[in-house]
């Protein structure tokens, strides 16, 4: 068992409740677009045989780490976009997921959209809810997330980015899955591995097989 911070979106969770300050669900940082990462000629090979590339990086000493996800599409950017702004698809790609709700739904700043959504997860004996503010940016193709302080969540921080990006070959498109999840407690490896790696390759597959189809 071990304390848990690592990247995957709306896929990873745990207790107990982390502590925040209240402040306005709109308010968090957006950074910007995230430069695609440079691939070796290992993952080249892998992309343009239709599987996907995953990568983690830990911390030497505390388990920390990043998980980026990149997978090569058979689709437009548009296809693929439309399809990734559909949350409540979760729960199709996702063991853990069994339930998400669209609670805000707005006009943000610089042209975004504010989506807020609630996650609600069991796994195993463990069951959890958080809620996950989204900043949508449709015209540069990414968006970014933050869990919403303004909320009781039941984890501690999540952070991440949906990005695409023209394919190696005409007709295709790149996603690029990143995410960062503090969990605020020690878990199970096994529980750990289907809330990480394991979620994250099925979402990456699942979009691919949707947008596809």
């Amino acid at each position: 068992m071990r304390r848990i911070l690592l990247t995957l979106a709306c896929l990873a969770l745990l207790s107990p409740l982390g502590s925040f300050s209240p402040r306005s669900a709109q308010a968090h940082d957006v950074t910007g677009k995230p430069s695609f990462p440079t691939l070796t000629a290992k993952e080249e090979e892998r992309l343009a045989k239709g599987k996907l590339v995953l990568r983690t990086e830990r911390g030497s000493t505390d388990g920390s780490g990043l998980i980026t996800g990149v997978i090569e599409i058979n689709a437009s950017i548009d296809e693929v976009w439309k399809l990734l702004l559909q949350f409540e698809l979760v729960p199709q790609a996702s063991k853990a997921v069994k339930k998400v709700t669209r609670y805000l739904d707005r006009e943000g700043r610089g042209g975004s959209q504010n989506v807020g959504i609630r996650y609600q997860v069991k796994v195993a004996w463990v069951e959890i809810s958080y809620y996950i503010h989204h900043d949508i940016f449709s015209q540069q193709n990414y968006l970014d997330w933050t869990l919403d302080p303004s909320k009781e969540n039941d984890i501690a921080k999540t952070d991440g980015s949906y990005s695409l990006w023209p394919g190696g070959k005409p007709g295709s498109v790149r996603f690029v899955y990143i995410t960062e999840v503090d969990t605020g407690r020690n878990i199970p490896d096994w529980i750990e591995e289907e809330l990480t790696e394991s979620s994250l390759k099925r979402f990456l597959v699942f979009v691919k097989k949707q947008a596809e189809s």
